[in-house]
């Protein structure tokens, strides 16, 4: 697959096949984000594989925003939960862009390895952090960035381009659509006109 027809198929999955999916495919997901541009280097991006079959509904169970929640058989199959080691902001400043630029370039290479596997992501941001932390034994030095949940894909969003709206939603048929401004609307050339 080439890297734009990658990039043009993937869309976030919110729905799952009852299929487990292979820790090597995790893992493989995990080095793609280890080799991930990192700002200065510093490579402070830290990952948990969460596939342990009971453990996945508690993990579930503090996502707070899940666009139209999937029955359990449907919820996702695993999750890679990538964490900073250290804090975001420190007394030097700057520090929290570097981290969301390196945690958000990891999880781009994760789910585009996992598209080349045949599994479906969606990234996290919204979650109940001190119950996640708690669960997953989480040590207090270290910040969650975000959550990647996994799956071997049991829907097929569509991609349209957006008319006024960017708001995602479903037809009749329950196919999820999702809205995306069109090239002209956001590019510049040379100066902001």
């Amino acid at each position: 697959m080439e890297v734009s027809e990658a990039v043009n198929k993937r869309r976030s999955i919110r729905e799952f096949k009852d299929i487990p999916v292979p820790y090597d495919a995790l893992e493989k997901c995990v080095d793609a984000a280890r080799l991930a541009p990192s700002a200065s280097n510093r490579q402070l991006c830290e990952y948990i594989i969460v596939d342990d079959t009971p453990l996945l509904p508690q993990v579930f169970d503090t996502v707070r925003i899940w666009f139209g929640t999937p029955p359990p058989g449907r919820r996702p199959k695993a999750y890679i939960i990538t964490l900073v080691n250290g804090p975001l902001e420190n007394e030097l400043g700057g520090v929290r862009k570097k981290t969301i630029y390196d945690a958000g370039m990891a999880a781009e290479n994760m789910m585009l390895v996992a598209l080349e596997q045949g599994l479906g992501t969606c990234a996290i941001l919204s979650y109940q952090e001190r119950e996640l932390r708690r669960i997953l034994n989480i040590p207090a030095k270290y910040e969650i960035a975000l959550m990647l949940a996994l799956g071997f894909p049991d829907e097929s969003p569509v991609v349209e381009a957006a008319a006024g709206s960017v708001k995602l939603w479903r037809d009749h048929q329950g196919v999820r659509h999702i809205p995306k401004r069109d090239l002209k609307d956001i590019l510049y050339r040379n100066r902001f006109t």
